[in-house]
């Protein structure tokens, strides 16, 4: 992932603060050009990004650049559930699905404990279900699936509309190219996490290390 001879925390904390470095610059360069008449809406939508960014930026340096400079993290009591970590971010993707028609189910166990900070996993998970409900063309189905055995793994993949019908009639000319998702930092910070990450323009799956109290898979 890294050259070598390049330091993985620094090189880490430059990639990530770069972007959000920029992202505080041009929102306050927004910010104070707005006209005294401008709507409240967009003020308040400023600010909260610069508030996000800002916590965004504290959450690298407190959480992320820790991690990529010590060691995998032996499982611990306080292991996350992984099964609310999903639960939430679907419940967030289907108020951003409403627009374009898209539905978001998960299939989850009662349990599957992970050996990786809570933060850390709502930061990917979020991540990773939003890209892939904003990534689907209308109407279409993202199905979410969690397992536990053999490791803890996420896999979600969206079924287009009529995909057994229509999408059969079609040339593969009639379909627009899909740009890949620039998922290099959710990617990294998997790796990091002791786990992986395998995605396309269409899905992913996550593994997350396991917890030593997951409870046996029924």
């Amino acid at each position: 992932m890294f050259a070598t001879g390049d330091d993985p925390a620094a090189r880490m904390r430059h990639e990530l603060h770069t972007p959000l470095t920029s992202i505080r610059a041009y929102t306050r360069l927004l910010r104070d050009d707005l006209p005294p008449d401008a709507p409240s809406e967009g003020t308040a939508c400023l600010d909260a990004i610069d508030r996000n960014a800002v916590r965004l930026e504290h959450y690298v340096d407190s959480v992320v650049l820790p991690l990529a400079a010590a060691p995998a993290p032996e499982p611990r009591e306080s292991a996350t559930d992984l099964v609310a970590v999903v639960r939430d971010a679907v419940d967030l993707a289907r108020r951003v699905a409403v627009a374009s028609a898209v539905s978001v189910h998960a299939d989850v166990p009662e349990t599957a404990r992970v050996a990786v900070d809570e933060m850390i996993c709502r930061h990917l998970v979020s991540q990773l279900v939003l890209w892939l409900t904003i990534a689907a063309p209308p109407r279409a189905h993202v199905a979410i699936a969690l397992r536990r055995d053999p490791s803890v793994t996420v896999d979600a993949r969206v079924t287009p509309a009529g995909e057994l019908t229509a999408a059969q009639q079609r040339r593969p000319s009639d379909d627009p190219p899909r740009p890949a998702p620039d998922l290099q930092v959710a990617r990294a910070v998997a790796n990091l996490c002791g786990g992986d990450l395998r995605l396309d323009e269409t899905s992913f799956r996550l593994t997350l290390p396991s917890s030593v109290l997951a409870p046996a898979p029924r």
